[in-house]
């Protein structure tokens, strides 16, 4: 089987990805975006200007997708969080995952962390992309 091509939701996850790794995904805030989506009727406020960056990023609306998608289908987000290398640390928390890094590691490795076959893990990677 050959490598698929590369496009651009690639790119657009790999910005997620980076995004999430310098603390975009404000774990610090108390709530999850999903919190505050949910406390503000559909609309989510972040802080009162206070010289943060803006939170209306193609990498946030990206965010709130796979979390909405995690309220479907939890393991094809957690495939696309490893995958992705992108708020991974939740997935490891949640699953409890001791020592987890999925930096380096094989996407069969990643799979057996979740409890699934390669099989399993490429499909869910596959539907999560369609989404």
């Amino acid at each position: 089987m050959g490598r698929r091509r590369r496009n651009d939701l690639d790119d657009l996850l790999e910005a997620w990805a980076r995004w999430c790794h310098s603390g975009g995904v404000v774990p610090g805030s108390g709530a999850s975006m999903l919190a505050k989506m949910i406390d503000g009727k559909g609309l989510i406020t972040f802080g009162s200007g206070g010289g943060s960056a803006p939170m209306d990023t193609i990498e946030a609306r990206i965010e709130a997708a796979v979390m909405k998608m995690a309220a479907e289908n939890q393991d094809r987000a957690d495939v696309l969080r490893l995958e992705c290398r992108a708020g991974w640390f939740r997935v490891s928390q949640r699953r409890g995952l001791v020592n987890f890094d999925p930096s380096g590691l094989l996407q069969i490795d990643m799979a057996h962390a979740l409890g699934m076959s390669l099989r399993t893990y490429k499909r869910r990677l596959a539907e999560a992309r369609e989404v």
